[in-house]
């Protein structure tokens, strides 16, 4: 009853959040062409005058590239078109799981490698084996081994060569390394699970948590509970970092075919710096400014380079209308936190009960005394 009466009050809420985010991405295209102007007009204001005197023959058709790119961009920037990108994100996030699984089985197999046995000794070796040829001279006076169980009445000892006591079987050492490795084959096995059944056409992965897409029914696009909804916005938060990050990266890239720039931070920097991973420094909205260690210089000597980078904080720094916007998201956020809450109460008291039901019914919660 309770679950229910959660799962009402999510679904009258889903409407106004999707409101308020299809508000949200609206002002974003809208702030988008002049913010991505504002951050090149930075980067050109930093060159020289004969540098940026220069430029004067190809700034038509670095303003058409550039405009172009931001055109299409903005028509990506959708609710639709970001929770397609956030399932890319998703597959992308699994398959780079699996493959980190498959490197630890990998790195596992070739730290351990068996030794030669044949191999001449190069020095002294200490063991706790006897030194003995005839070790059988010293029965008695060494403690022996407990008496055997029932399993070695089932299974007679068998004679054991003495040679396999010296010499043991190479392939025998990498048992246990056979039995990590195959967890890990496992673990990967469990992620890339159901992974040819749940495709796309496009070769995608469909997934629970994540809402389905515009191909199904307005009513059906918002997920009904207060973490799947959590979910969503996340989703397309997550999307919307990606969308400003590709674009950035493409208006880089014709930076530095028109001169602008000279050098070209790859993607993995730029997510660095989205995810903090990467500390950058003072700079205008929208303007990445780093430091950059040159290896091949003794003198620990560095180098600057900037580019741009559209953050979606950065966006809203400039735009009240942003801000405002995310503000009502926040107080979206908080009301689905305190949902959740709720939630996992009551999943957990239904789990409870089903299993009081189910497991042993009408049993006295004591045991009785005789």
């Amino acid at each position: 009853m309770q679950l229910a009466r959660l799962e009402d009050r999510c679904n009258s809420l889903a409407p106004h959040l999707y409101r308020e985010q299809a508000q949200y991405l609206e002002q974003v295209r809208r702030t988008l062409p002049t913010a991505v102007k504002a951050a090149i007009r930075h980067l050109l204001c930093s060159l020289a005058p004969l540098q940026r005197a220069s430029l004067s023959d190809r700034q038509t058709v670095l303003q058409q590239r550039i405009d172009a790119l931001v055109q299409r961009a903005s028509s990506m920037i959708t609710i639709e078109q970001l929770l397609v990108l956030a399932l890319r994100l998703q597959d992308e996030d699994r398959r780079s799981r699996i493959q980190q699984f498959q490197n630890l089985a990998d790195r596992a197999t070739r730290s351990v490698e068996p030794q030669n046995q044949d191999a001449p000794s190069q020095g002294i070796e200490l063991g706790l084996d006897l030194p003995l040829e005839r070790p059988d001279l010293l029965e008695g006076l060494l403690p022996n081994d407990p008496p055997s169980s029932a399993d070695d009445s089932l299974d007679p000892p068998e004679a054991v060569d003495p040679q396999s006591l010296t010499s043991p079987d190479p392939g025998a050492e990498l048992s246990e390394l056979e039995i990590l490795r195959s967890l890990f084959v496992m673990a990967g096995e469990s992620l890339d699970q159901g992974e040819s059944s749940q495709e796309f056409q496009s070769g995608l992965e469909a997934d629970d948590s994540l809402v389905p897409l515009a191909a199904q029914s307005s009513d059906q696009l918002m997920p009904s509970t207060a973490s799947g909804l959590l979910s969503w916005m996340d989703s397309v938060d997550s999307a919307l970092i990606r969308r400003l990050r590709n674009v950035s990266h493409a208006v880089n890239v014709e930076l530095m075919r028109a001169g602008v720039t000279r050098s070209l931070l790859p993607i993995q920097l730029l997510d660095a710096v989205n995810t903090g991973q990467l500390p950058s420094q003072s700079a205008p909205s929208n303007v990445l400014r780093l430091t950059l260690p040159l290896s091949m210089v003794n003198d620990g000597q560095a180098m600057d380079t900037a580019c741009v980078l559209m953050r979606p904080s950065e966006l809203e720094f400039d735009d009240h209308v942003l801000r405002r916007s995310r503000s009502r998201l926040r107080l979206h956020r908080r009301d689905l936190g305190s949902l959740l809450q709720k939630e996992r109460h009551w999943q957990r008291r239904a789990s409870v009960r089903e299993v009081q039901n189910d497991w042993w019914p009408n049993q006295p919660e004591t045991p009785q005394l005789s």
